[in-house]
């Protein structure tokens, strides 16, 4: 989805921004605070006396002389009255100074305001002051440490439904993030982590450890230029051919043909795109788990052949790491056992259950018959197995040596459990899993990733897979003329309660290139440089002044590495609807700056 005017209907013409005479009426009109212009409002009477101008334009000099002595005297001041002269963090120098910065514009802009009468020019002023806020965002967030801190934490259990069976997890409630509570997490060691049953103490401790010792790095960002019609192999191919590639910072991807700076956005769209080619099974490396077993809707190896490059898996082993590191949610997950096996720990009986249910029951009613011998059709079972290849022919293996004149009994039943579980789910696919391992552990230390147990690691890199309005709402910030009383605002939360959490998922995506809310809720939404950075949304700016050439303006604007959109004025919540209807249905994809 895009940064700027993404998901735009093909067939609507570019929204006409010639109005540059408007807008530099209005920039010569402003102070100037870094590099905006900065002019006091002197407003003249047309009706100047000829023989009295020589002494009225030395008045004026005069006039603007004292002015411009008295407003750098009261910057100055208003400067000094937020920023302590004896504070010695830099860190908080800086954010205090945008502060005041932000102060300031907002001062001169609603002075702009009071002395402006048409309706129009009040947008303009919204937007200007947007834009001058929006300069000083990014340095905000960067002066600020905290910005990695969400405000609270949710507590997520994994709880065996009694009725079906199946596990899920559960939200149990919200915690208040304290730095009382985060400091006594933090200073937690990795062995006393690791035992916790708390996913919450361990997804901040890891955090922490990621930003303490992996992202801290002095490096620049890399960046990786991708054709999108090619974005696998493409991608593949840069990942394991640039030299010195530094994946512990992030990354920053330039789609070919598309002009977009990418401050999170673009990489975050590219991680959605690169893992749906992975687990498309067009593409042979991975097949959706399609046996009746627990929890559904994971994906599996696909079996080892010939022709298969498997320099692939090391690549997704790195994607996978760095999804981890850069808190980046994915939609499609691996099936359990896959992931035991990257840890190196061994399968059990118990797991299966997660891969096969009837293979599950099968090995669960032999470990538990106590006289093999005295049932006829267990004990004439021989030490062989029938496999799935590539093309889902079955084929027959011997599970020891001279499996096939071997028969089960009670001494052995143990043995031939084990043979089953390995040629299952490792025999056909050792060489990927050591592959996946070599990539994924090249970022990470082994005993790290063991902090968390295998359904922990896949709910840590999957997210939330149901989006709360409540939450979204609570956690959404307003610029300009708008607020949570605004009208407009409320068409465009009574239209997003009403659509499908399939819906919600893909609006969700078109506004912040996430496919999944992460599990602490809207607010710990990611933003520029992985810092938290909560949805917003401000006053689409209107250029356009015949009513009649509207329907381009009225299109909703998508900056996602900033998760912000631009939401126009709308008449009525269908008018509202029929524009992110629009959105729903449009597939294109593409990334632009106005």
């Amino acid at each position: 989805m895009g940064v700027c005017e993404s998901n735009k209907n093909p067939n609507e013409k570019i929204v006409n921004t010639n109005h540059n005479h408007i807008k530099n009426s209005l920039s010569s009109s402003l102070p100037k605070i870094g590099n905006y212009r900065k002019k006091n409002y002197n407003i003249k009477s047309p009706n100047v006396n000829v023989e009295n101008k020589k002494e009225e334009e030395n008045k004026d000099k005069e006039i603007k002389k004292n002015e411009k002595i008295n407003n750098e005297n009261n910057e100055k001041k208003e400067m000094n009255e937020i920023i302590e002269i004896n504070e010695i963090n830099e860190n908080d120098i800086k954010a205090k100074r945008i502060g005041a910065q932000r102060k300031l514009s907002q001062k001169y802009c609603n002075e702009f305001r009071k002395k402006t009468s048409k309706s129009n020019n009040n947008y303009l002023v919204d937007h200007l002051v947007n834009s001058l806020n929006r300069n000083f965002e990014e340095e905000d967030i960067n002066s600020n440490p905290n910005k990695f801190k969400p405000e609270y934490l949710i507590d997520w259990q994994f709880i065996k439904n009694e009725n079906t069976g199946i596990y899920n997890w559960k939200n149990c409630g919200k915690i208040l993030l304290t730095d009382d509570l985060f400091n006594s997490i933090i200073t937690l060691s990795l062995e006393e982590i690791s035992k916790s049953d708390c996913l919450y103490k361990k997804r901040i401790w890891f955090t922490n450890y990621i930003i303490e010792n992996i992202t801290n790095t002095k490096n620049e960002n890399p960046i990786l230029v991708i054709n999108r019609n090619n974005i696998l192999e493409d991608s593949f191919n840069q990942f394991m051919t640039t030299k010195d590639l530094n994946l512990r910072k992030p990354i920053q991807i330039h789609f070919v043909n598309e002009i977009a700076h990418d401050a999170g956005g673009v990489y975050r769209e590219w991680y959605t795109c690169i893992f749906k080619e992975f687990f498309n099974e067009k593409n042979k490396f991975f097949i959706e788990n399609n046996n009746q077993c627990i929890n559904k809707g994971n994906y599996f190896l696909y079996p080892k052949y010939n022709e298969m490059n498997l320099n692939y898996y090391i690549f997704f082993g790195k994607l996978s790491a760095k999804a981890l590191i850069d808190r980046v949610n994915v939609s499609e997950l691996l099936n359990q056992i896959i992931v035991k096996y990257l840890r190196k720990e061994d399968v059990t009986l118990e797991d299966m259950k997660f891969y096969d249910l009837s293979i599950y029951n099968s090995l669960k009613e032999i470990k538990n018959y106590e006289n093999i011998n005295s049932n006829k059709e267990l004990k004439e079972i021989k030490f062989v197995w029938n496999l799935k290849d590539e093309n889902g022919k079955f084929y027959e293996v011997e599970l020891i040596d001279n499996g096939k004149n071997i028969n089960l009994s009670d001494n052995n039943k143990l043995l031939f459990i084990e043979k089953v579980i390995y040629y299952e789910t490792l025999y056909k696919y050792e060489e990927q899993i050591n592959k996946m391992r070599e990539g994924f552990f090249s970022l990470f230390d082994e005993e790290i990733v063991k902090l968390f147990k295998p359904e922990e690691f896949n709910f840590q890199i999957s997210g939330q897979k149901i989006i709360d309005i409540e939450d979204w709402k609570k956690n959404t910030i307003y610029k300009g003329h708008y607020n949570e009383d605004n009208q407009t605002i409320k068409y465009f939360w009574d239209v997003l309660s009403e659509l499908s959490q399939n819906d919600l998922f893909i609006f969700f995506n078109f506004c912040t290139s996430s496919t999944h809310v992460p599990l602490d809720g809207f607010n710990s939404l990611k933003g520029v440089n992985n810092k938290i950075q909560k949805f917003t949304i401000e006053p689409k700016l209107n250029l356009n002044f015949d009513e009649g050439k509207n329907n381009e303006f009225k299109l909703i604007e998508a900056k996602t590495c900033f998760n912000r959109i631009l939401l126009p004025e709308y008449n009525s919540k269908e008018e509202m609807k029929k524009c992110i209807n629009i959105i729903l249905g449009n597939d294109t994809q593409f990334f632009g700056l106005e």
